[in-house]
């Protein structure tokens, strides 16, 4: 009974953040904070004998803090994520931990492709989606069938772990930027480009969609920085800089994530036992 509550309760938080983060684009910290307060502390009672069990606990924390600052996504969609992370592997075995970050990752790149796909048609360059969706999809199928036959029980796991970094690299061919005007209102969005002044002349050099290509491509900014992508957003005082030298930005195209983790959650729920 205990743990259909505590269920219960991580899927109403998920749902209330999911119809707030829809609204206003932001999750609040009063939703969020006490629920990661409440599954670390349920957690704890529950496995205060096997401290190995936070190993995995506190590792997940980690990787969902690095996927933040590596601008994957909002800092309320991290905090919720640890919340329903806690707050499950209370009741549920440790492993559904990967499990739920595996959803995770195939409902984000569904998200994506769908948003990614009609923003690419808008602008004339579907065709283009089109083939590098099915690279993607290829690739991944081919790793599983080839993995089946050697690790089956990783096949499934090892392919979306393909097809995801498939689908990062694809995303730097795609139209994910949009340009607005330079206004208040761009507070918290996040920046696609790097403003920047050299010997007096302002340059803008924009930043690479993919994570993967942007690590490979990394190069060394000579000038004094205007403003530059960061995991926060867009700050007011960036946005007053900004003005002094340029009447328009590039930011990233970005949508509500929260209905994305919640959907990863109950998939991840109905499909643990499978």
């Amino acid at each position: 009974m205990i743990d259909e509550f505590i269920i219960f309760l991580a899927i109403s938080i998920a749902f209330i953040a999911a119809i707030i983060d829809v609204k206003t684009k932001e999750i609040p910290n009063w939703l969020t904070l006490p629920a990661i307060f409440i599954g670390i502390i349920l957690f704890t009672l529950k496995n205060y004998r096997a401290w190995h069990l936070f190993i995995p606990l506190m590792i997940s924390f980690f990787f969902i803090w690095l996927l933040w600052r590596s601008s994957a996504f909002g800092g309320g969609d991290a905090k919720l994520l640890m919340a329903l992370v806690a707050l499950s592997a209370t009741v549920y075995d440790i492993t559904f931990i990967p499990h739920f970050l595996v959803m995770l990752a195939i409902v984000s790149l569904a998200h994506y492709f769908i948003f990614g796909g009609i923003n690419a048609f808008k602008q004339g360059k579907g065709m283009k989606f089109v083939i590098l969706l099915l690279f993607s999809v290829a690739v991944a199928v081919a790793a599983y069938v080839f993995l089946s036959f050697y690790y089956p029980a990783l096949a499934p796991y090892i392919a979306a772990i393909v097809f995801a970094i498939s689908a990062d690299i694809s995303s730097s061919f795609l139209p994910c930027r949009r340009r607005e005007k330079v206004s208040e209102k761009l507070a918290g969005e996040m920046l696609a480009e790097t403003i920047y002044v050299k010997n007096g002349i302002v340059h803008r050099k924009k930043m690479e969609t993919s994570f993967i290509m942007r690590i490979l491509r990394r190069e060394k900014i000579d000038g004094k920085i205007i403003a530059k992508p960061s995991y926060m957003g867009l700050s007011k005082e960036e946005i007053k800089e900004i003005e002094k030298y340029r009447n328009d930005v590039l930011i990233f195209i970005s949508h509500p994530f929260a209905p994305v983790i919640l959907l990863s959650f109950l998939l991840a729920i109905l499909t643990m036992n499978i």
